[in-house]
């Protein structure tokens, strides 16, 4: 086949051949409710079971969220209301951020189901349409951009049905939209194996803590102590015994970065994470942090309601908040630096911080406990050996997830960049043994 030629657009240029549909006139006129917005439920009106409410956090980008916690209706209320019945297969276009305009295809959840007024239903006309194609497009980045700038609201954005339904997309042929759909859900298989991969390892590695760091390895007799049953040959000590506290702020620099606890990340630089230093650099509000240093961050949050302890990995040195509970492993001690901060990652303290601010009242959720409650807190210390050995077993299920994320993240760009190509017709599907190509 020869060059394609390529014509200029309201959106862009664009192939010879492809047209230019707005959304609403993609629905399928022969269908009843075929592009109009949900129904509004009043909180009196939800049940614990009978017809599914899907709502604005079910809506990702591209894909249906499946939630804990569920809404429903009765019959009798869809009736009273004279609902529109979504099914399996409906395309669901959020009109609130974020984004505004993301959308997902409706899938069998095995019930009858209702959606949200912000959530606009469009019945795709397959006989001119694919489905697959129409919701790759409503999120590929550039329709999401669009879809922005026709949003208003002073208190919260969201984008009109009238708005949403003038919003134009590219069209190709029939049988290259089913291609450029099934290139793109290859990708999207592969992303859900690996998320999958992911979410079970994750679970192996947390029950290989569990298991390890109470049980160790290849043990046969316990005993009972204050922080549970434990290995004989395994002592209990309080964390001064092994740390000793860090409130060094000397050799202070400008450019050391600025460290912060992210509950999911560990130590992030808070101006990449935050695009700005939070709070002002003086010697009295900041502790000088090394790498292979610890710091407990007394914070709360929905992750660690406990707050969360910290090794320094990635940064070399860095000064951390000083209402951080900075520490370094003693001089006269022989440990295994990672065995602790798996330790402290298992939330195994929680069970002694929670009655530490149960006996002092502090109902307030947050964790301003004192130095000293926190230094006598009392963890295990096995044989050195072990304490290694733990750490290699539980640190080779690590580098396994983060082989995975990588994979995830490359799958990701991958996507990515072939919608950038693909749905702008950049790069065009061999469709019916015919190669369509720039």
């Amino acid at each position: 086949m020869g060059e394609t030629k390529f014509i200029t657009a309201e959106i862009g240029v664009l192939p010879e051949g492809w047209k230019l549909i707005d959304i609403k006139s993609i629905a399928d006129r022969n269908q009843k409710h075929s592009f109009i917005d949900g129904d509004w439920i009043e909180a009196k009106y939800i049940e614990n079971n009978g017809i599914r409410l899907i709502q604005t956090g079910n809506i990702g980008i591209g894909h249906f969220i499946e939630k804990e916690t569920k809404k429903y209706i009765s019959e009798k209320t869809f009736h009273e209301l004279n609902c529109k019945e979504v099914k399996p297969g409906d395309i669901l276009i959020c009109r609130l951020a974020a984004p505004i305009g993301r959308a997902c295809i409706a899938p069998d959840l095995g019930t009858k189901a209702i959606t949200a007024v912000d959530v606009v239903i469009l019945k795709v006309n397959q006989n001119e349409y694919s489905r697959e194609y129409i919701n790759y497009y409503l999120n590929f980045e550039k329709t999401l951009q669009r879809m922005e700038s026709f949003a208003s609201g002073s208190t919260r954005q969201r984008i009109s049905r009238t708005n949403l339904g003038n919003v134009l997309i590219a069209i190709p042929p029939l049988a290259e939209q089913r291609k450029i759909a099934a290139i793109l859900s290859s990708v999207d298989e592969a992303i859900e194996k690996t998320k999958a991969i992911i979410e079970q390892t994750e679970k192996v590695k947390k029950g290989l803590m569990q298991q390890l760091l109470t049980k160790g390895i290849g043990h046969t007799k316990f005993k009972k102590t204050e922080i549970g049953e434990i290995p004989e040959e395994w002592e209990v000590v309080k964390i001064n015994d092994i740390f000793e506290r860090v409130t060094r702020n000397n050799d202070f620099k400008d450019n050391y970065p600025v460290l912060t606890i992210s509950a999911k990340e560990g130590f992030v630089d808070q101006k990449e994470r935050f695009n700005r230093v939070i709070a002002g650099k003086s010697l009295e509000k900041y502790v000088l942090l090394h790498k292979g240093e610890f710091a407990y961050n007394r914070g709360n949050s929905k992750s660690y309601p406990f707050g969360v302890t910290y090794k320094l990995n990635d940064f070399e040195k860095g000064l951390v908040p000083f209402v951080y509970f900075s520490f370094r492993k003693r001089n006269n001690i022989e440990c295994n630096l990672d065995f602790y901060q798996y330790y402290f990652l298992s939330h195994k303290l929680d069970r002694q911080l929670r009655k530490i601010i149960t006996s002092s009242a502090r109902q307030d959720g947050l964790m301003n406990i004192s130095a000293d409650e926190f230094f006598n807190l009392l963890i295990p210390f096995p044989p050195k050996s072990e304490q290694e050995e733990i750490a290699k077993y539980i640190e080779s299920v690590g580098k396994r997830i983060k082989r995975e994320r990588k994979k995830f993240e490359l799958l990701n760009l991958v996507k990515k960049a072939l919608m950038q190509v693909l749905l702008t017709g950049k790069v065009r599907v061999k469709v019916e043994d015919e190669v369509m190509s720039q």
